[in-house]
């Protein structure tokens, strides 16, 4: 068996009027321009994931306070989780 490479390579054209406040990012965080696009690339995709989270979050906050409770799986459902652990009870005392 031949081993699998981790990575894909992408290829980007980027603003030449802005690649030199690219160099000097990078420069000024001794990173690779490699290093400094991977991890803002990354970084924005982690954003947007959290974007979509917080969407079906407050989807499931409307639903609830229109229609009551919600099950563990509708959560779960709503949210896009594949995998749902099981939870047997929680009491929340307030005095």
């Amino acid at each position: 068996m031949g081993m699998h490479k981790k990575t894909k390579k992408l290829t980007v054209d980027f603003p030449i009027d802005e690649f030199i406040y690219l160099k000097m990012a990078c420069a000024k965080q001794d990173v690779t321009i490699k290093e400094f696009v991977t991890k803002a690339v990354i970084k924005s995709v982690e954003d947007y994931e959290d974007d979509l989270d917080k969407a079906s979050i407050e989807a499931a906050r409307k639903d609830i306070q229109e229609n009551g409770t919600v099950s563990w799986k509708e959560m779960c459902d709503e949210m896009g989780w594949e995998k749902s652990y099981q939870v047997k009870s929680i009491h929340i005392g307030i005095e």
